[in-house]
């Protein structure tokens, strides 16, 4: 791998970054379990440094996502977004409100319900993070979005940001086959807050 995106997160930073995640997405698919009243799946979190092209190579360049993002600052600056398929975003709002509903009534409260649903799921996620850290985040509101994947990540990420940390997470809800995904993005132009704040936490066990 290329060394301008390793950076120098050691493997202990690595470590510990991945189990804070690994806290804060299982308490965010609780969340959404609850909302939908029925099992949410989760895959092995990826943790990679990685390009913005390369992350939209992940979820589909230029095909079209639904998402709902928040930016947050704190121990560390974060962007953390909850990604579906158009389709898949609808099927998802119609299990939350009422499957009775019709197909023009969710179309209108679509984006207000979603944005609902990533609020609840992504703050279940970074409370439980800041909780372990012993730190707090400034959460800015959830905004909706409905674009290619390239251009949402160019409208939510700081312009000129070339290597991004994230972790992305893939959700299923079996019993309506549903999928989606957890992002979380790290601007590792602040790494060196990130840094302190994991190398604080690992010498409070030393």
């Amino acid at each position: 791998m290329n060394k301008t995106k390793t950076l120098e997160l050691s493997e202990m930073q690595y470590d510990l970054l991945k189990e804070l995640f690994n806290l804060g997405i299982g308490n965010a698919a609780a969340s959404l379990s609850q909302l939908v009243n029925q099992e949410v799946v989760l895959s092995v979190p990826t943790l990679i440094f990685e390009t913005k092209d390369e992350l939209a190579q992940r979820l589909g360049v230029t095909e079209r996502v639904i998402s709902v993002s928040q930016a947050m600052d704190g121990p560390f600056a974060m962007n953390s977004m909850i990604v579906f398929s158009p389709e898949d975003s609808f099927d998802l709002v119609k299990q939350l409100l009422d499957q009775h509903l019709s197909d023009e009534t969710l179309a209108e409260l679509h984006s207000e319900a979603l944005s609902e649903i990533g609020n609840i799921v992504l703050n279940a996620c970074i409370s439980v993070i800041a909780d372990a850290l012993g730190e707090s985040f400034n959460i800015e509101l959830p905004v909706f979005r409905d674009a290619p994947a390239i251009d949402m990540l160019e409208d939510a990420m700081d312009k000129g940001t070339n290597i991004l940390l994230t972790i992305i997470v893939k959700m299923e809800l079996r019993q309506n086959n549903v999928e989606g995904h957890l992002v979380f993005i790290l601007n590792t132009d602040s790494r060196g807050n990130l840094y302190n704040t994991l190398n604080s936490v690992l010498e409070s066990y030393l």
